[in-house]
């Protein structure tokens, strides 16, 4: 059973999107061959991997990738990615990340996540239709998630917190944003992830709020 992708703006202006493809083998790794359900929302490739495209008002679309193809990926608002905080955005950047439909994977897992590790420059929710999606190993069943404000994501389950890398510590963070140990989860909560064979399908959604 297949996994959908959408991402909805929430707000009432358009929004640019940005999404970045993975490099992962059986993935699709071309945004050129990515498929929009919506017809109105056109994109504009930067590179390969990288393109932009804009949501209007209260819209959502459906984003696929060729048949038997998975998506490893994230998406960001108003810019691409970054590995920290500039002087036009102080408080960084958050990708929402996910992989779907990586059956190809041995033991593969389905997996969605917000990154804070180099910022918030965004409050946007992630949400799934079907009903085993876990966290921390299993223990936390998840239906959505939403990040906070830049500094202020530590404990919000499929969020991973300012500088922490690995979710209950801060071991590699881009040098930008440094190590912030202070910020690090006691539990492992950032993942939201099933197995990518025998799962239940349905739609990951990707929503925008409101910029921070």
């Amino acid at each position: 059973m297949s996994t959908t992708l959408s991402v909805t703006n929430r707000s009432n202006k358009d929004v640019l999107t940005f999404i970045t493809l993975g490099t992962t083998n059986g993935c699709v790794q071309n945004v050129s061959e990515l498929k929009f359900s919506d017809s109105s929302i056109h994109l504009t490739p930067l590179d390969h991997l990288k393109g932009k495209f804009t949501i209007p008002a209260g819209k959502s679309t459906g984003i696929s990738a060729p048949s038997g193809q998975g998506i490893n990926g994230n998406v960001t608002f108003g810019t691409p990615p970054m590995n920290g905080p500039t002087p036009d955005l102080p408080h960084g950047v958050n990708p929402a990340e996910f992989i779907i439909n990586n059956g190809f994977q041995p033991n593969g897992q389905e997996t969605i996540d917000i990154s804070g590790v180099t910022g918030a420059n965004a409050i946007v929710s992630m949400s799934v239709t079907a009903d085993d999606w876990t966290s921390n190993g299993g223990k936390v069943k998840v239906k959505s998630f939403e990040n906070n404000e830049w500094k202020q994501n530590t404990g919000i389950v499929g969020v991973f917190p300012y500088s922490c890398d690995n979710c209950t510590s801060s071991d590699n963070p881009p040098p930008e944003v440094g190590k912030h140990p202070e910020f690090r989860n006691q539990e492992p909560i950032c993942n939201v992830q099933r197995p990518a064979n025998h799962n239940k399908g349905g739609n990951v959604d990707i929503a925008f709020i409101r910029y921070t």
